[in-house]
């Protein structure tokens, strides 16, 4: 069976331009994410590029061809954005925008010289893929699930460079054997399948990382509080009992803080909600910055926060406290304002107890910094 490139060319694109729709309405631009678009502008560069291309070779003016190249090579920039969007990395704009620009550039200049033209497209699309590719296998962390997509995209894009780089080289090296971009030659229908099946693996590849992106912001969603990013009240006593069954186990102290910002109601009435959602940020920032690694801190509810001291008595609350309110009078100046906050704690006592316990007389000695006037830390013995 002979396969006729033009066909080829004809069902790639067409294929490419149903995943487009297939994206668009599985999916949705607006829910795809940053990463998940940049694949879609990818396949949507390709899809124009090969039509470009195809009509170009019909004897259109040789201007599409070469605004058909330079959209092949600008949709493997597209991938370079959402590979990076997903292994968290920086794009570098000239990256992105040099390979299309210099290489159309160059076609246009060098159009009339069949080869040259030739080498200068495919040896930037062979360049592109297989720095991309390399880039997913060294990049990343995680678990081996969450790595799986980029094995996967780099197991497209190194299939298809060598076939994209032996065109260009044959084009130098044997010229008569590749008359035409549209050759029936072997290597132009083998670098035509394999691309179209890697542009298929490709677009399964970034679906996955899609997923595991959704997957990683839900988890997210369950543990942390949107506002400070700090725990959430169920994450934050689910740790916090782990640690305190460590302190147990080993013996340790552990020591719980529970803090309220002086005045919270007043600063919503006089400043108004959105000031007061900056200040419970700003206090969270602040007790972030003081406490310790290792220490556990959440938002407990509204205004009050509490921290879990691990291997710290008393004393280490004390520190903490005095830490606490030397870096929030520091940073007055960003709110315009100052801020004041009251603190209570309580030790894990030789007799043990509960979280929830330990926290109810933190709470109790939060009660009493309240009632003797704010801006003062109590603690449970009485001090």
């Amino acid at each position: 069976m002979t396969l006729d490139p033009r066909t080829l060319f004809f069902s790639m694109w067409l294929t490419v331009s149903l995943t487009i729709v297939a994206l668009l309405v599985g999916v949705g631009w607006t829910r795809a994410g940053r990463g998940l678009r940049a694949w879609t502008v990818a396949l949507l560069l390709q899809s124009l590029g090969w039509a470009l291309l195809m009509v170009s070779y019909q004897g259109w003016p040789r201007e599409l061809a070469t605004l058909g190249a330079a959209s092949l090579v600008g949709s493997v920039s597209a991938m370079v954005v959402a590979a990076q969007h997903y292994l968290g990395g920086s794009v570098s704009r000239v990256w992105v925008w040099g390979p299309p620009l210099l290489s159309g550039m160059v076609h246009w200049w060098v159009f009339e010289h069949f080869a040259a033209r030739i080498v200068v497209i495919n040896l930037t699309l062979g360049l592109q893929m297989a720095l991309l590719g390399a880039l997913l296998l060294r990049s990343g962390s995680g678990s081996a699930g969450r790595s799986r997509w980029r094995w996967l995209a780099a197991a497209g894009l190194l299939a298809s460079a060598p076939l994209v780089l032996a065109r260009a080289a044959l084009v130098i090296w044997a010229p008569a054997d590749y008359p035409s971009f549209e050759s029936p030659h072997w290597l132009n229908v083998v670098g035509l399948m394999v691309n179209g099946a890697c542009l298929g693996i490709g677009t399964l590849a970034f679906l996955m990382a899609h997923r595991d992106e959704a997957e990683a912001q839900l988890a997210r969603l369950a543990t942390q509080d949107p506002l400070t990013g700090l725990l959430n009240r169920r994450a934050l006593m689910e740790q916090g009992e782990r640690l305190v069954q460590l302190a147990r186990r080993h013996g340790a102290p552990l020591t719980v803080m529970m803090f309220d910002i002086d005045h919270f109601k007043r600063i919503n009435d006089e400043r108004g909600h959105p000031v007061g959602d900056r200040v419970i940020a700003h206090f969270a920032a602040a007790l972030h910055s003081t406490l310790r690694e290792g220490d556990v801190l959440g938002r407990y509810g509204g205004e009050e926060f509490v921290a879990v001291l691990y291997d710290g008595g008393l004393d280490t609350a004390a520190s903490v406290d005095a830490r606490l309110r030397a870096w929030l009078g520091e940073t007055q100046g960003a709110l315009g304002f100052p801020v004041n906050f009251s603190a209570g704690a309580a030790g894990l006592g030789a007799e043990g107890g509960s979280l929830e316990a330990v926290i109810a007389r933190a709470d109790e000695a939060l009660y009493r910094a309240k009632q003797g006037g704010r801006g003062r830390l109590v603690l449970s013995d009485g001090r």
